[in-house]
């Protein structure tokens, strides 16, 4: 596992970098950068697993910063760390690219609890990602919407491509992003924010 940790505050990274150690599967090599600049650089000669984006860089920072490495690094999974935890910014951070989005501010429970999810291949954010009082076919296109409904009608994902006349592969294409830009991991969180929103 190869791993690139971007963050200007050398002490963070070396706090981080102990506890990913600690808990994540060896062998594991941790490359260090303190900007976001500093990262492209960096992985336009080698390749990572994972990638950790502080969002309140200096120079290159938040957004445009993750869109750089997402094209810079297509192949990595890139995870979010910010003191930022707004429902706006995790969805964004989500919708361009992020595979988790983890507070700085979670405990050391928590924060393995969130590298364990990402490493077995889930979306982590937390869970702000959808605000409070805000519609979910706000922030859904409409086919998601349909998906979601047959999702908490309890139906496969072949069930719904036929009654939707679509693919499987559709059904999750459209499952997946769907999950992103709400911050659920699973077809049940999906449909348990969906029945507190009033959506099933």
């Amino acid at each position: 596992m190869k791993a690139l940790l971007v963050d200007d505050h050398a002490l963070f990274r070396e706090g981080f970098k102990l506890m990913l150690e600690r808990h994540w599967p060896a062998p594991l090599c941790i490359v260090e950068a303190g900007s976001a600049e500093s990262g492209l650089e960096i992985v336009g000669t080698q390749s990572f697993d994972i990638v950790f984006l502080d969002f309140g860089l200096p120079g290159l920072d938040g957004l445009d910063g993750l869109c750089a490495l997402r094209a810079a690094a297509p192949s990595s999974c890139i995870v979010v760390l910010s003191a930022v935890t707004s429902a706006e910014i995790v969805r964004q951070a989500l919708l361009y690219g992020a595979q988790g989005y983890i507070p700085k501010t979670i405990n050391a429970e928590a924060m393995r609890e969130a590298l364990d999810r990402i490493l077995d291949g889930q979306v982590y954010a937390p869970a702000v990602a959808v605000a409070p009082g805000e519609c979910l076919e706000d922030i859904l296109t409409a086919r998601q919407v349909e998906v979601l409904i047959e999702l908490c009608a309890g139906r496969s994902n072949r069930e719904i491509g036929d009654r939707l006349g679509m693919s499987e592969n559709t059904v999750r294409a459209h499952a997946s992003a769907m999950f992103r830009t709400l911050g659920v991991r699973s077809r049940t969180e999906a449909a348990l924010l969906a029945k507190r929103k009033g959506l099933s």
